[in-house]
């Protein structure tokens, strides 16, 4: 197919079909511009060239301004070239002005399906459907052929854990970048792994609230304490250890409580009460 195929002109009529509704199955980038505006002219060839490069993993709607002013209005539209990114109904990034190839390709490749996404999803649906060890076959694949996508790798260091194989997933999972460990799915998998690791030979529970009653500074008990309350659900239990362990050193095992609670209100949402309540704990701690 050729690029036309995948470009469209956009009226206040259709835009709702074009734009809103196939920004549901896949990211649409509206171009918005207008028949005397040099900058406009001048990026057409690079936003034609790339729609054919991307063979329809993206689809392109011009909006000419002139013809369509209220529609621009509607959009918030105030310069021209203005680029608007729709996905699932609304526009999730816009940039203005005649950016390069460069910068373009970069924009939409936020927001376009890779191969890697696809390989990803295979593997995650096999996960999710019971079968682990299809799922590790199939993660461990993913992650060969693309060592840069951080979903892959956060859920084969995430899948590693699960099977028992504790130092791969570990080292699997320090291969990503510090930001990607340090920030959703990545802090929260870190917590998991350390915690694993602290439970690694340590007494029973019983010993463990035993070495805490006899010694509150016992700060390795009561980190394990947290991840035995962690891995049951037991929030506000395993934040209160950590609190506590914050309280007496925010230092104790590289800053691994505030890490460890910053995880837990990634999992929980930053809006749930225990991570509101719990945040300003933390913060009156640390500040």
């Amino acid at each position: 197919m050729t690029a036309a195929n995948y470009i469209f002109d956009a009226t206040a009529d259709n835009f709702a079909e074009l734009v809103i509704e196939n920004s549901r199955r896949g990211p649409v980038l509206v171009n918005f511009w207008a028949p005397w505006a040099g900058p406009c002219l001048k990026l057409w060839p690079t936003l034609e060239k790339l729609a054919g490069d991307y063979g329809g993993r993206f689809l392109l709607v011009n909006v000419n301004t002139d013809a369509q002013k209220q529609l621009a209005r509607e959009q918030g539209v105030n310069s021209l070239p203005t680029l608007k990114v729709y996905r699932h109904g609304r526009i999730v990034e816009q940039i203005h002005g005649a950016e390069s190839e460069t910068h373009l390709r970069g924009l939409i490749d936020r927001h376009v399906v890779t191969e890697a996404d696809v390989a990803h999803a295979r593997a995650v649906r096999a996960w999710r459907e019971g079968s682990l060890d299809q799922a590790l076959a199939l993660l461990a694949k993913a992650h060969d052929t693309h060592p840069q996508h951080a979903k892959t790798t956060i859920d084969y260091s995430k899948a590693l854990l699960q099977s028992g194989a504790l130092q791969q997933a570990r080292e699997v999972f320090a291969a990503l970048p510090a930001a990607e460990r340090g920030r959703g799915a990545g802090a929260i998998l870190a917590m998991h792994l350390d915690f694993v690791v602290a439970l690694d030979n340590a007494p029973g529970v019983e010993q463990i609230d035993a070495n805490i009653g006899s010694d509150p500074t016992d700060l390795m008990s009561r980190y394990r304490r947290a991840a035995l309350h962690l891995f049951a659900d037991e929030y506000e239990d395993a934040l209160v250890q950590l609190l506590a362990i914050l309280e007496r050193d925010a230092s104790f095992r590289n800053s691994a409580a505030s890490k460890a609670m910053n995880a837990v209100f990634e999992l929980l949402g930053h809006d749930h009460p225990l991570s509101t309540r719990y945040r300003v704990l933390m913060n009156g701690v640390l500040f």
